[in-house]
């Protein structure tokens, strides 16, 4: 679906839809590296040419990693090739996505009359990819549309007043407006029915927690051991004890949970947002603790930092990026790393922005309730585990774990609970904002 949503955006004359195509081909190339896919890759670098050509922009990466020439996928089919994949019915209007453009030349328009139906017909040349439909709708009695011969596909409208409609073409998608012309006694009957009905109020739908799900990643684990701080403490120990006390403090509100590791063992980075979109989640955290980059820094170093995912340029979001991207992604290509550094889902990073302001004021203000902590903000930064989630995404460095105050306090469990709890009331109020927008 996401593939048919790329060709009609890259399929327009319009450079923000042709835009939006690329950056949808740039999220299917960044699944198709998560998951292993071949068959993926290849066509979203074939949409990457295309689109990339359209807007003026260079190809030479795109080519190279697929290693064609770029003619070969600009070649453009025949329209007898053409297909229609998809119908959405709209208010007195219904849209027709086809694979490639349309022209007007494609389309010719007849009218029948049979005793007191009338029939509005349009053959279109190309293929059904769809099982023949029939629809029957408000603006009209009957449409139909089915394959008529192997050229033509044909859409049927039908009703008992004389049919008035009228078509466009944007690209590859083709509007037909539905317009009976009813009769006067029709008007003032619908006039007098509309007058009797009275407005109900609109009730807002509520989301209970229980249909959303959560993906808790305590990072590192197995022979990842993340950082190792203060008397010798372990980053992968600590951030699974963290993670399980989140686990349990969401499922508490009602949300389904689930954690992408439960003991000290390795998983890899692909494999932990592969598991969060196997499961449809709405949200993923991911848990970790941050460490000084040298001993003289270990007591001046500290506090409760945030991201979400970014091409960062900061120096110090690089630093730490860095720790926690160094294993599992050796293999990668310069043009795949380059990707995933530079491709943003800009919907998605906004959500994932507002998660980790949520979030982060929360367990602030939970562990001020006793302690004093210092405020590392909300920052931005190029984190490999947060690229492959189709869902808003953040990152939680929960302390500095080479810092000798803040290591022991990570290794209690009242302070682990603190920024359990606090985790918890940040997602609940993401969720009670985001509704309220």
């Amino acid at each position: 679906m996401r593939f048919k949503q790329a060709d009609y955006y890259c399929s327009t004359s319009n450079k923000a839809y042709a835009l939006k195509g690329l950056n949808i081909y740039k999220s299917l190339y960044v699944q198709s590296l998560i998951n292993n896919s071949q068959s993926v890759k290849k066509r979203a670098l074939e949409g990457l040419i295309r689109c990339s050509k359209k807007l003026g922009l260079s190809t030479k990466e795109y080519e190279k990693e697929l290693g064609i020439k770029s003619e070969k996928v600009q070649k453009r089919p025949s329209i007898l090739k053409n297909s229609l994949y998809n119908i959405r019915l709209g208010k007195g209007y219904v849209d027709f996505f086809f694979r490639y453009p349309l022209k007007s030349s494609d389309i010719r328009s007849s009218t029948l009359k049979s005793r007191s139906v009338y029939k509005k017909i349009y053959d279109i040349a190309g293929r059904l990819a769809i099982r023949a439909k029939s629809y029957r709708l408000r603006s009209i009695k009957r449409m139909r549309i089915g394959q008529y011969n192997s050229k033509t596909i044909r859409i049927v409208l039908e009703d008992t007043h004389p049919i008035r409609s009228k078509l466009t073409i944007i690209g590859n998608k083709l509007r037909i407006y539905l317009v009976p012309l009813s009769s006067p006694s029709d008007k003032s009957t619908s006039k007098r029915t509309k007058s009797k009905q009275t407005k109900k109020p609109k009730v807002p739908t509520i989301v209970t927690n229980a249909s959303k799900v959560i993906v808790i990643d305590p990072g590192h684990g197995g022979k990842d051991t993340g950082a190792i701080g203060y008397k010798r403490k372990r980053e992968k120990d600590i951030v699974l004890l963290i993670a399980k006390r989140v686990y349990q403090e969401l499922k508490k509100r009602g949300f389904k949970v689930y954690l992408t590791r439960r003991g000290d063992y390795f998983v890899t980075l692909r494999n932990r947002t592969r598991m969060a979109n196997r499961v449809k989640a709405n949200l993923f955290l991911s848990i970790h603790a941050n460490a000084a980059p040298n001993k003289k820094k270990y007591f001046s170093m500290k506090g409760l930092e945030t991201f979400f995912l970014s091409p960062a340029r900061s120096v110090r979001a690089k630093r730490i990026a860095a720790l926690e991207n160094r294993v599992d992604m050796k293999n990668l290509s310069y043009y795949s790393k380059n990707v995933f550094l530079n491709f943003i889902n800009r919907e998605k990073t906004i959500l994932s922005n507002k998660l980790a302001i949520d979030v982060h004021r929360s367990i602030l203000a939970k562990l001020r309730q006793k302690y004093s902590v210092k405020d590392g903000g909300v920052r931005p930064g190029p984190f490999w585990v947060l690229v492959g989630a189709q869902m808003p995404s953040i990152l939680v460095e929960v302390g500095y774990i080479t810092n000798p105050t803040e290591a022991m306090r990570l290794s209690n469990p009242l302070y682990q609970k603190y920024i359990a709890q606090g985790i918890a009331e940040g997602v609940q109020n993401y969720f009670l904002h985001t509704q309220s927008r």
